[in-house]
């Protein structure tokens, strides 16, 4: 098995919420126990954005270790050949809110998960550990790097908060997610 697959594999469901979790004083759960947390909110005050995780897998030592988030993405018709890159920034931005909560991210890994959904379907119901044994999916692992997404966040940033128009980047796969264009093509390409 691999070593995502036995990573959450080996975490106990969580009896705490996230933020329960990050603040125990007494009680605290072995070093050696992992455990998985579903779908909770997160938000980093310190650069202003929320969101909601698929699975996280953290322990305790002297501080709450992340191990891994994992996000899954379901494509309709084509499995990708490499991670989408807005995939493992929205992994990553969920890292880094962690990071500022005082988890330590030091070996965070990343897992994307790309389950066409007519496959995933026949899913529900089934544990995570499933899932990333099951052929039928596109797994990357990737090493969170905080720089990277803080360099990601500085050029957002720049547009949402300062004013800057976005840089033109004519690729129709591109313009159809930015909110800055019309009709699928980029109001700012001069193409």
């Amino acid at each position: 098995m691999s070593l995502p697959a036995r990573i959450i594999r080996d975490a106990k469901p969580a009896k705490w919420s996230l933020m329960d979790f990050l603040h125990l004083q007494s009680n605290r759960p072995k070093s050696s126990s992992t455990f998985i947390f579903r779908e909770e909110s997160i938000r980093s005050l310190g650069h202003r954005y929320a969101g909601r995780f698929d699975f996280a897998i953290l322990h305790w030592e002297e501080a709450p270790v992340l191990d891994a988030i994992v996000e899954r993405k379901f494509p309709l018709k084509h499995l990708p050949s490499k991670p989408r890159p807005p995939d493992v920034f929205q992994a990553g931005l969920y890292a880094l809110a962690l990071m500022e909560s005082g988890v330590s991210c030091s070996s965070t890994r990343l897992f994307l998960i790309y389950c066409l959904q007519e496959s995933a379907s026949r899913c529900i119901g089934k544990n995570e550990a499933e899932c990333l044994t099951c052929g039928e999916k596109a797994m990357f692992v990737r090493r969170f790097r905080p720089e990277v997404v803080l360099r990601g966040l500085r050029k957002l940033d720049e547009v949402w908060y300062r004013g800057r128009k976005p840089r033109a980047t004519p690729n129709a796969s591109k313009c159809k997610a930015c909110p800055y264009a019309r009709d699928g093509s980029c109001r700012y390409s001069p193409l």
